[in-house]
């Protein structure tokens, strides 16, 4: 069984080692939201737990975890083949696992599609994302910025409407704030580094557990009810971010729409 301290310590594994990138700090917004939560998942077999977790996260190159890392297609081609190996690694635990009875289990994605992405040299995204590696890493304190500006917003929304949320799960509180870290760091990359350089992080974004996190807190809540007269109608998003926050929800909305169709 996978308890909240394994999860605990899934979690400092993560936060040791910086995610993926130094400038994927969404992820920890959301590694942070689940241990709100202190759910208790079960494991299908004794190779399902936490030490499955690390020995595949183990597998990524040290260095491409460090604290001032950027990518560059050198660094990739050096580290690629390390890092494909982790991603495949993990596939094969989520493949073997996913009977598993815990909800949560199946939300975990480990970011196989993004780093699957990162190593394909013929990918046009890969080329766009690289050559404005250095401004995303730029944004290294904006982005931590957005996911205390959430916590805060979010505090305070809470406090002028009188909610309080008893339930042990926390999907409302998690949802929110994952949505507009999520939200605050992308449109933040459109403000300073530009309209190809947020496309590129967005649609990147896009292949990472952040996402799929989000839209799992999200899918228990009426999200749409936030976005249009509740938590977001609240916040003051800078003008020139504006759009592409909105964009963000927006997709957001449409995932949850396509999820309730399945």
């Amino acid at each position: 069984m996978m308890t909240l301290k394994a999860s605990v310590e899934v979690s400092k594994l993560h936060n040791s080692k910086n995610e993926y990138l130094e400038f994927n700090m969404i992820a920890g917004f959301l590694i942070a939201a689940f241990i709100i939560q202190g759910n208790e998942g079960k494991v299908a077999e004794d190779n399902c737990d936490v030490s499955r977790f690390s020995e595949c996260y183990s597998m990524s190159p040290e260095e491409f975890m460090h604290d001032k890392f950027r990518p560059s297609k050198e660094k990739l081609e050096k580290y690629c083949p390390s890092l494909l190996e982790m991603a495949n690694c993990f596939q094969d635990f989520t493949d073997e696992c996913k009977n598993n009875n815990d909800e949560l289990f199946g939300v975990y994605t480990y970011d196989i599609n993004f780093i699957k992405e990162l190593c394909n040299k013929q990918s046009v995204l890969r080329n766009d994302y690289l050559q404005n590696a250095e401004c995303y890493q730029s944004l290294k304190p904006q982005f931590s910025q957005c996911g205390d500006d959430g916590s805060n917003a979010y505090n305070h929304y809470i406090d002028s409407i009188d909610y309080k949320d008893d339930s042990k799960e926390k999907y409302h509180q998690s949802c929110l704030t994952a949505a507009y870290g999520l939200a605050c760091v992308i449109s933040s990359t459109d403000s300073t580094c530009g309209g190809t350089a947020f496309r590129a992080f967005f649609e990147m974004e896009k292949l990472k557990e952040s996402i799929v996190f989000t839209k799992y807190f999200c899918s228990h809540i009426d999200f749409d009810k936030e976005v249009e007269y509740g938590f977001f109608t609240t916040l003051k998003i800078p003008e020139n971010q504006k759009s592409s926050f909105n964009e963000v929800l927006d997709y957001l909305k449409e995932q949850l729409i396509a999820n309730d169709k399945k």
